[in-house]
């Protein structure tokens, strides 16, 4: 799922006498990356399972679709 990234070093030009060079961490991006992705997945499964028991507490289609119109309104 991830392809490895070639870390390279380049020489950078300043007026400064000294440069400190951050070194990126793939694997905390990535930790990240992984956190965020589950996080979602949870939420989506979280969403299909109200969906699937308003649907079941639902009597008719006609109920089903005046409640999805009242929650997306307000009214």
């Amino acid at each position: 799922m991830y392809k490895s990234m070639e870390m390279t070093q380049e020489r950078v030009a300043t007026f400064d006498s000294t440069v400190e060079v951050a070194e990126l961490e793939l694997g905390n991006s990535r930790l990240g990356l992984g956190i965020i992705m589950v996080m979602a997945a949870f939420i989506g499964i979280w969403g299909v399972a109200c969906l699937l028991g308003g649907l079941a507490g639902a009597e008719s289609f006609h109920e089903v679709w005046r409640s999805m119109i009242t929650a997306f309104t307000g009214m």
